[in-house]
């Protein structure tokens, strides 16, 4: 089956973009769910102020849910983010210059640390240190009921 260039040249174009609308949509989900938690740990701290135990402990759970659905998102994108990656190698292979799989060869497909640190990996750093946090607080006033 003979391939048409110019065809192929559009839909590689065109998948490229929205692999970058994907990983525009991925930055705006974790500045959202910052500026959450953010919000939340600053109620956290106000209503230490007020000691209703209570009230941090329903927070800290809800910030908890909160890290989990960030996490889940994450996943979402970065499974996301492999699979156009894949098409984007695929169409590749039929076009004169394999930009992203070169790219990705010399970073050696992200087998080496020394070399690249996955972003998606790095990323739910953020999520997990707020969950450990939320958990620290929930231990806490879940202590000073008995």
């Amino acid at each position: 089956m003979k391939i048409d260039k110019e065809i192929l040249l559009e839909q590689y174009k065109l998948f490229v973009g929205t692999s970058e609308s994907n990983s525009n949509r991925r930055a705006s989900a974790n500045r959202y769910f910052l500026s959450v938690n953010t919000f939340l740990l600053g109620l956290s701290g106000y209503l230490t102020s007020l000691d209703p135990r209570i009230w941090h402990l329903l927070t800290s759970l809800l910030g908890m849910t909160l890290c989990i659905y960030w996490l889940l998102t994450l996943k979402s994108y970065r499974g996301l983010n492999t699979a156009k990656f894949k098409v984007i190698h695929k169409l590749e292979q039929h076009l004169p210059v394999r930009l992203f799989g070169d790219e990705w060869d010399y970073l050696d497909k992200g087998k080496n640390p020394k070399k690249y640190l996955k972003l998606s990996v790095l990323e739910q750093g953020v999520p997990i240190l707020f969950a450990i946090l939320y958990t620290l607080i929930f231990i806490i006033k879940l202590l000073e009921f008995f």
